[in-house]
């Protein structure tokens, strides 16, 4: 690898000598991939625009992957998946619940198939506008107490039943069985007691609503995102 040498003269009056530090080219500490993320959608049609907008503004490389070609190999290239609530669950590669990479899965049937919750423990309410955050001084929860008004409007909300090793954020009022944030740590165990190879996270964002957060909305999403992207560094 080519080296610099990098001189700096010394202030004449203070040391009166000249000092030269060595310095490696191209040796920073954070992988290329870490803040590229691979987006999987269904093809053309939706609003996944409004939403890749977004996390491109805070701070991702957005790249995007129609369901019908998407396979877990392709992970490897990014530091973070995305699965848009607008994707064909059946198309979902199972495999990709054994990716080393980190996941957010923003479909409850997706997060079925990448073992989150059980075949049939997932679900979606018709008409919600809030949730309960249950662990607020968790990451993932940004900030955020008590029932928070993810959506300006009443919309649909995904949510699922996770293992016992899940991480619950936040659940549909009233009933806290029905989670509606939850993630599990690398190395936890999944509902299928399987160990989680890196960190995945369930969020509860359906496909039409991608106009209708609110700013408390937005914030948990980005931590969603976030916290699984460090997959454990920090």
């Amino acid at each position: 690898m080519r080296r610099i040498i990098v001189c700096t003269l010394a202030a004449a009056l203070a040391i009166g000598a000249s000092a030269c530090s060595q310095a490696t080219q191209g040796s920073a500490p954070e992988p290329a991939n870490a803040k590229k993320m691979l987006y999987v959608k269904r093809g053309e049609g939706t609003n996944d625009p409004i939403v890749m907008k977004h996390f491109e503004k805070i701070g991702y490389m957005v790249i995007e992957e129609s369901d019908n070609v998407f396979k877990a190999e392709r992970a490897k290239e990014f530091g973070v998946v995305y699965i848009s609530p607008t994707v064909n669950s059946a198309r979902i590669d199972a495999e990709l619940r054994h990716s080393p990479v980190p996941v957010v899965y923003a479909k409850p049937q997706a997060a079925s198939i990448g073992g989150l919750t059980g075949l049939l423990d997932y679900g979606q309410l018709d008409s919600g506008k809030s949730v309960q955050i249950k662990d607020e001084k968790h990451p993932l929860a940004a900030g955020l107490k008590g029932e928070v008004a993810v959506y300006k409007n009443n919309g649909k909300l995904g949510y699922g039943v996770p293992g016992k090793d899940a991480i619950v954020i936040a659940t549909v009022p009233g009933d806290e069985k029905k989670a509606a944030v939850f993630a599990y740590e690398k190395g936890a165990s999944n509902i299928n007691n399987e160990k989680v190879p890196a960190r995945q996270v369930f969020f509860y964002f359906t496909a039409g609503e991608e106009s209708n957060q609110t700013d408390e909305g937005l914030k948990l999403l980005d931590a969603a995102v976030q916290w699984a992207a460090q997959n454990g560094s920090k």
